[in-house]
């Protein structure tokens, strides 16, 4: 069996449209995937439509943002896309993001490399974040790539960097759990924190309502993503993984990528489809 259960579209700071990504999927042989795109459930129902055309299995799926001093993803799998809580977070947060964005423009015409931020939302169509402000850059000519644009301009202590609005992590799961979704902390490995730090947080997550870990992710090396699956079984924590896939033109990668390692795949998926069905009424396996 295969699944990536990470996948970004044009809905958020993916190249590839939900149909798209679906498409792709399909042919690579992907049984099963989730559309997570940032703070927006916007691509689930065209991405669960494209699957049942082409015999992939769509959880619904998003990737809501947090964190104080440092930010945090809380993936939330197989919630009901029209509930309340989850678009009133998701609609803060997209607000949130514009007036960054806005910010980061401001920031980069006072240095001398001016950005058209209106091009900066024509560019998102979605949900805006740093990748379309560094799009923006590279059109513009001020830099050769969207890494460049990150490495000069858009991160920490750069020219262009414009700090995310502090939301506990608490706010996100209780966004999913409320939705009757399954939260799963995404990669944990870019917390960059120690182990036991890292085992800290997860077990006040877990009381707020957090549900699995994403175990497989690129950004876990071997060692690391077999310390994430001892700490998931013993926490009774849910084990996930995913490729968290934007696109070849952000990141160079493919679907897929890092989850050879994830040898348990049908068994950590029956055990997150279970959960989800026991807590919102089934994603539906039959295709």
């Amino acid at each position: 069996m295969k699944a990536d259960l990470h996948l970004h579209t044009t809905v958020s700071d993916g190249t590839l449209t939900p149909e798209e990504i679906v498409r792709q999927a399909a042919a690579q042989g992907f049984e099963w995937i989730a559309v997570t795109d940032h703070d927006s459930v916007d691509g689930i129902a065209p991405a669960v439509e494209a699957g049942r055309r082409l015999g992939v299995h769509v959880i619904p799926a998003a990737e809501l943002s947090c964190g104080t001093s440092r930010e945090i993803h809380i993936l939330g799998y197989g919630f009901n896309p029209q509930s309340e809580a989850l678009r009133a977070y998701c609609s803060r947060r997209r607000e949130s993001r514009i007036a960054r964005a806005r910010e980061m423009c401001a920031l980069m015409t006072q240095c001398g490399k001016p950005v058209d931020f209106e091009r900066v939302l024509e560019l998102a169509g979605g949900v805006v974040g740093r990748p379309h402000v560094a799009r923006a850059l590279m059109e513009a000519g001020h830099v050769r790539s969207i890494r460049e644009a990150f490495d000069r301009y858009l991160t920490p202590g750069k020219p262009g960097f414009v700090p995310r609005e502090s939301v506990m992590a608490e706010e996100a799961i209780g966004a999913i759990t409320k939705a009757c979704g399954v939260a799963v902390l995404a990669h944990p490995m870019e917390l960059r924190m120690g182990d036991a730090m890292i085992e800290s947080l997860i077990g006040q997550w877990k009381e707020q309502g957090l549900g699995g870990l994403e175990v497989y992710h690129p950004s876990a090396a071997n060692n690391q993503a077999a310390f994430l699956l001892r700490l998931a079984r013993r926490e009774g924590l849910l084990v996930t993984g995913g490729s968290d896939y934007h696109g070849e033109t952000v990141r160079p990668s493919r679907i897929g990528e890092g989850l050879e390692r994830w040898t348990t795949v049908k068994e950590d998926l029956q055990q997150l489809l279970e959960r989800i069905c026991a807590g919102s009424g089934c994603v539906n396996n039959e295709q």
